[in-house]
């Protein structure tokens, strides 16, 4: 069975950052958070907004959602894949 993992793209000073790590808080996953004021991953993936989660199906991404996501869509979403 494949790996699923998210990486979650966001900024301390953003508002609607904070929202989503605490919406999904107890979703079982391998996460990684990435700070864009930061990390230089900002430009490989492309990210031009944040909150933005980068979904990786065996190192593959396979899926992205920008803004917010409550923790059920989240859930509806990795089901998904």
């Amino acid at each position: 069975m494949a790996t699923v993992e998210a990486i979650k793209f966001s900024a301390t000073w953003c508002g609607p950052c904070k929202v989503v790590g605490k919406s999904l808080e107890g979703v079982d996953l391998k996460n990684v958070d990435i700070d864009t004021d930061v990390d230089g991953l900002t430009k490989e993936y492309n990210i031009r907004s944040v909150p933005t989660i980068v979904f990786l199906k065996d190192g593959q991404e396979v899926a992205r959602h920008s803004g917010l996501i409550t923790k059920s869509e989240y859930e509806t979403k990795l089901a998904s894949l």
